[in-house]
């Protein structure tokens, strides 16, 4: 599966088992780039005669601990990963570039259970070894460079503590990584965010013994959060020492690496990884050869197209898959964008594209295809497929939902030209119009809150009748009685009720019961009739008041409540000016309440 290896993002380098020589036999191209290495410097020669250490770096020894690490691999067959190595490499123009890897190297098993090569893998964390050497620096530099630099470094936890291991300093990093206040660590000792088993083994004893005799400590161990959770932490510790030299405590700097972790695991699997694509991916993978013929077919390609993968292995990929256009017209090879892509070795991301099921179905896509080589030569591509039938399915729903909001929209805008229309129109003076109007279009905009919240077509009755009256609720509480079934209003119902309960509120503020401290207001509602057409009444009585007058003129709310569900509703409604208060009676089919 060399190819895999090749396209593979991450930096890989395959070794021959010829220890102390180790042969480059295979590099990737994302190695090539980390290394700013060309790939005829490396085939065919050996590893530190590629990689030397570098002449001006004092103490250079990144040949030896890796020499010593691919030895290691290659006599327990077992996978070895190293602590940070400081190994520069050497520029195109001679000149050497400091850089710091985390490497592991992980042997190839034969069928006979022997090494027949070595896969090297490397991390570039230069930028995090000079950030931290940076704070180190920054740290003994001033008590005010010190602390601002702790404080602002929130993906690093910066622990400072005595010679016993109480704690003395807990950066902002330090809560944000381990999940503790400063309050609660000042003063408590540091292994409380050690595992169990590391504070039985000592090893945060260890750590400061070995920062104080080799002058700083690294290490990558599990440690613990407030909560008990378990993070993978790489873990610098350095003495700290006063202007005399003497050692006053120590500096831990973690920082969590879970996830770089997890892919370290991963990758102790990528032997396997190298000859099979895994079961589990989602995405349907296939691997073509320079004519476009599969040469691989993983098991979700085989469950999105309906094809058994030995079916697919030897056929052509346009002929099986891709052999059509939408509407049923043949798809030429020459038109074929993926075709085209195989042939020129050029990467293709996102591509749109329907292919088709074994039994003519079609499947909308998206396609990603990422050519490779061996050598010099163009050996093909890999390419993932991904099912795009969900997401086509949500963006038609949300089609219907744009429409259905240009529909109420429209309504909404008709409504409230309607509304200042008619309010200006029988307006006073301009204050009270403005007045009027502006509470209108609030009980309007609740109404269609409600319809929003309500996430249906309508809204519940107890719903809208308290918020149409929020605005005089608010200021007169306990002075509205609201009774009644549940019953589900529609969207034109819920905008004519609203209005038309606003419109009455007002009325008995202005001239009605809510006009007195002693004034209440009862809504109640029922349904009448066991038959196929049940009858919907709302009632508004008003008592308490000032005694009623009937009014000399009949302006815009009064219309507003005597219209009643309109739209072309068959109710209707009663208004009658008792002495003892304001009544209304709304009488209308159900059917009109509820419909949409």
């Amino acid at each position: 599966m060399l190819d895999l290896f090749e396209a593979a993002p991450n930096p890989y380098l395959l070794l021959a088992p010829d220890s102390p020589t180790f042969t480059v036999i295979g590099v990737n191209e994302a190695y090539l780039r980390a290394t700013m290495t060309a790939r005829g410097a490396l085939m065919g020669r050996p590893l530190f005669e590629a990689f030397p250490d570098d002449p001006a770096a004092p103490g250079a020894n990144g040949v030896r601990n890796l020499r010593a690490s691919l030895d290691r691999a290659l006599e327990t067959g077992r996978p070895d990963r190293m602590a940070v190595q400081h190994y520069n490499i050497r520029r195109p123009d001679g000149t050497f570039e400091e850089r710091h890897w985390r490497p592991l190297s992980v042997p190839v098993i034969g069928p006979g259970g022997e090494v027949v090569s070595l896969i090297h893998y490397v991390e570039d964390v230069t930028d995090d070894v000079v950030s931290a050497r940076t704070a180190k620096t920054a740290l003994t530099a001033s008590e005010a460079r010190y602390r601002a630099i702790v404080d602002s470094s929130v993906d690093y936890a910066m622990v400072a503590t005595d010679l016993d291991g109480t704690v003395t300093t807990w950066n902002t990093g330090a809560e944000h990584v381990l999940g503790w206040t400063a309050a609660e660590m000042v003063g408590r000792n540091a292994d409380r965010f050690f595992t169990p088993e590391d504070r039985v083994a000592r090893i945060p004893q260890q750590e400061m013994h070995s920062a104080l005799t080799e002058g700083r400590g690294i290490d990558e161990r599990w440690h613990l959060r407030k909560g008990g959770e378990r993070f993978w932490a790489s873990v610098e510790m350095m003495p700290l020492r006063d202007e005399g030299g003497a050692l006053v405590g120590y500096l831990k700097i973690l920082r969590d690496r879970t996830r770089q972790r997890e892919t370290e695991t991963a990758l102790e699997r990528q032997g396997i990884l190298l000859r099979t694509v895994t079961d589990h991916v989602s995405e349907a993978v296939f691997r073509l050869d320079p004519d476009g013929t599969i040469q691989f077919a993983n098991p979700a390609a085989e469950r999105l197209f309906g094809w058994p993968a030995e079916d697919l292995r030897g056929r052509n990929f346009h002929d099986a898959l891709h052999h059509s256009h939408e509407d049923g017209r043949p798809f030429l090879v020459e038109d074929c964008v993926f075709v085209r892509a195989l042939r020129d070795g050029t990467n293709l991301a996102s591509e749109p594209a329907v292919f088709f099921r074994r039994d003519g179905g079609q499947v909308p896509v998206e396609c990603s295809s990422v050519p490779f080589r061996l050598g010099e030569e163009s050996a093909g591509a890999v390419m993932t497929v991904t099912d795009e039938t969900e997401r086509r399915r949500v963006r038609e729903q949300q089609q219907v939902v744009n429409r259905e909001l240009s529909h109420r929209m429209k309504n909404v805008l008709a409504v409230v030209q309607a509304i200042a229309a008619q309010t200006m129109r029988n307006a006073a003076d301009l204050g009270s119009a403005s007045e009027a109007l502006a509470a209108r279009l609030v009980a309007l905009g609740r109404a269609h809150d409600i319809l929003l919240d309500e996430a249906t077509d309508g809204a519940e009755l107890h719903a809208l009748a308290a918020s149409a009256l929020g605005l005089y609720d608010d200021r007169l509480p306990g002075r509205f009685s609201i009774d009644g079934p549940v019953v589900a209003v529609g969207e034109s119902a819920t905008v004519s009720l609203t209005l038309m309960l606003h419109e009455l509120a007002t009325n008995a503020a202005k001239y009605g019961a809510l006009s007195t401290a002693e004034g209440s207001v009862a809504i109640a509602w029922a349904v009448t009739g066991d038959g196929p057409e049940p009858t919907f009444r709302l009632t508004w009585t008003e008592r308490g008041g000032p005694p009623v007058v009937p009014p000399t003129r009949r302006g815009f709310g009064w219309r507003l409540i005597a219209r009643g569900l309109s739209g072309g509703s068959t109710g209707w409604v009663e208004l009658n000016y008792e002495p003892a208060g304001v009544a209304c009676l709304l009488t209308a089919p159900l059917a009109e309440v509820e419909r949409p």
